[in-house]
């Protein structure tokens, strides 16, 4: 059907095509983008590149850079919006850590009525800067955060009574430096004018009393006169002695101490627990608690009810938090192997930072102590378990995501000045000169690709020795990456082949060309970003893209080489990645098939666009050559 359709679309001298036939491929066509724009992650991009056409103008340089950075990186230049960007994964751990938060350009404090004006000024302070602003984000929610529990019945609360052992400890602290508020006016009072204090000093000054105290203080370095003038009253300046404080400076620094201590104290949410009679009311309390940054955790009691007074044998619990404070658990492991501990800050201890740990030792001290009615000790050592020595090489992880990229800088000027040559070949009609000496077309081509291989062979050649001896890759097969940077420059001529084809001009050619060949790159870049959530079948529909294919493969190399067993023979057809039937011998194979691809093509538009014939020959010509096809597939 193909090939006697496609002669009446490319010959304007053919009576026509079958219109309802076009009409029902226009009607499924139409049906499927329908179901297409449909999609959630469709919509969204539309919502994003919508501001480009509004007031049916084009966008601005500024905005387009907005959006594309809000598309490749995550978060557009000045802010953020929640989309599904094409990093969003990671990009995500680090925001919520740095405290970014995509849905507000600009941070604007609320005065919080729950604390005192002391903490409110605080927290405006830290929070109005940068560094401060991080930390404060992480502590906030295990300082000022509350913990909420379901069901709440006596047993379940007599565990986290007996959890609440620290919170109970920090508030009798609090209440300690709140009564010094009318405790310490009394003290002074007492020091300065009590009777007491007066008849102690008039002792103080007798005599006998005097040599006494010397006889006793001799041994400490005092004497009866440093401790009259320490409970001196009067004015400073009658003060004798060399001692330059008196109770009066003590009493100054216990009453600052004790006053700071109360103000910071005063910041704090002491009382962390909260009860629910289900998990539903739960789960709405958390919500709000989470548009504040006051939510700690979550503690769910599946298999105890309202009711219970007795606590089972097996006591079950769920610990649940927001999902930036501890780590995502749509994996359960890496998907490939890389040599180090799991010890970043950011990401791997967040069941530390983000209170996950301390939350659980306090519930499983308050089961022990509710199950055995014996004190346990308070403090647990936690230790990482300890890794072997490993080599960081942080110029593995960079050439993962640049060495695909360099490689097709490289070949960029190759690339236009293969593709200048032979479309010069055409401009000039020397083409048509040596066909009519006899030369044939197959003949020609060949001798294009065995002049572009060998010059291109001779540079790979070369690159692979400074990468093998240059120790850049130090465990890698150099066969292996020979043949593989050998593979790729195939499908490279092939492709110039075909672009080849696409033009009349040389200088047009070599300047449209290189730009073609670097933008057939690009989409391996999307695909870096999002390789956690592609399957095989994207990757091979991309790898159609020589560069894309190409860029697969160097990520294998480069996994390989970060694990320290670098490409072999034996593990090429492996993937370092877990439930990956991607490989690296499967990246040279989709590149060789591009190749032939490439060359296909190229072969068929050089045959029915003949350049330089009447348009009348050009015509018959191609039909010629379409027949001969359709007799070959109906022989076959």
């Amino acid at each position: 059907m193909l090939s006697s359709n496609l002669p009446t679309v490319l010959d304007i001298n053919a009576p026509g095509v079958d219109l309802r036939l076009w009409g029902q491929i226009l009607s499924n066509v139409s049906q499927a983008v329908r179901q297409l724009v449909r999609r959630p992650s469709v919509q969204d991009l539309l919502s994003i590149l919508r501001p480009l056409l509004q007031n049916g103008e084009p966008g601005s340089l500024r905005q387009l850079m907005s959006i594309l950075s809000d598309l490749l990186c995550g978060y557009p230049e000045g802010g953020g919006s929640r989309i599904l960007s094409f990093n969003w994964y990671e990009d995500n751990n680090y925001k919520a850590f740095l405290g970014v938060d995509s849905t507000k350009k600009k941070s604007v404090y609320f005065y919080d009525n729950t604390t005192t004006p002391f903490c409110n000024a605080l927290i405006q302070n830290m929070e109005s800067n940068t560094i401060t602003k991080i930390a404060w984000n992480a502590v906030k929610p295990l300082l000022m955060g509350k913990i909420l529990y379901t069901p709440d019945s006596p047993a379940v609360q007599e565990i986290l009574e007996n959890a609440n052992s620290t919170f109970e400890e920090l508030e009798r602290l609090r209440l300690i430096t709140d009564a010094w508020k009318e405790v310490g006016p009394q003290v002074w009072n007492f020091f300065e004018s009590s009777v007491q204090m007066n008849m102690i000093r008039d002792t103080l000054q007798n005599p006998t009393v005097k040599g006494f105290l010397n006889e006793q203080l001799s041994s400490e370095g005092l004497t009866a006169e440093d401790v009259i003038n320490f409970l001196h009253n009067g004015p400073e300046r009658k003060r004798g002695g060399t001692v330059n404080f008196d109770w009066r400076n003590v009493f100054s620094v216990i009453n600052r101490v004790l006053n700071t201590i109360n103000q910071y104290l005063e910041c704090l949410t002491l009382d962390k627990f909260e009860g629910y009679a289900d998990e539903t009311q739960l789960i709405h309390r958390a919500i709000y608690l989470l548009d504040e940054n006051k939510f700690w955790a979550a503690v769910v009691f599946p298999n105890l009810n309202m009711e219970t007074n007795q606590l089972p044998a097996h006591v079950k619990y769920k610990i649940r938090m927001d999902i930036d404070a501890v780590e995502k658990t749509n994996k359960i492991k890496d998907r490939y192997w890389d040599p180090g501990p799991r010890a970043d800050p950011v990401d791997d201890l967040r069941y530390i930072w983000g209170g996950f740990a301390y939350l659980q030792d306090m519930i499983e001290h308050g089961i022990i102590k509710s199950q055995t009615s014996a004190e346990v000790p308070s403090g647990i050592y936690l230790q990482q378990m300890p890794y072997p020595c490993f080599v960081d090489d942080v110029f593995m992880i960079t050439l993962n995501r640049s060495f695909p990229i360099f490689m097709v800088l490289a070949w960029i000027y190759s690339v236009s000045m293969i593709v200048k040559s032979i479309v010069l070949e055409k401009e000039m009609r020397l083409k048509e000169a040596m066909k009519n000496r006899g030369v044939t077309n197959g003949v020609i081509w060949f001798t294009w690709f065995l002049d572009s291989f060998i010059i291109m062979a001779v540079s790979t050649f070369l690159l692979t020795a400074l990468i093998t001896y240059g120790k850049v890759l130090q465990y890698s097969n150099p066969c292996l990456l020979f043949l593989f940077l050998l593979t790729f420059t195939t499908a490279s001529i092939m492709q110039c082949f075909l672009l080849s084809a696409f033009f009349s001009k040389a200088n047009l050619a070599a300047a449209c060309s290189g730009v073609i060949y670097f933008t057939l790159y690009l989409p391996h870049i999307v695909c870096f970003a999002w390789q956690d959530r592609l399957t095989v079948n994207i990757k091979i529909i991309v790898s159609l893209l020589s560069p894309v294919a190409f860029g697969f493969g160097t990520e294998y190399l480069s996994r390989y080489e970060e694990q320290g067993l670098g490409l072999q023979w034996n593990n090429i057809q492996n993937s370092p990645l877990d439930g990956d039937q991607y490989s690296f011998l499967f990246s040279m194979e989709m590149m060789l098939f591009d190749a032939f691809i490439y060359g296909l093509f190229a072969w068929y538009l050089d045959n029915v666009f003949p350049e330089y014939l009447p348009p009348q020959q050009a015509a018959i010509k191609g039909k010629e050559f379409l027949y001969a096809l359709e007799q070959c597939y109906k022989g076959a």
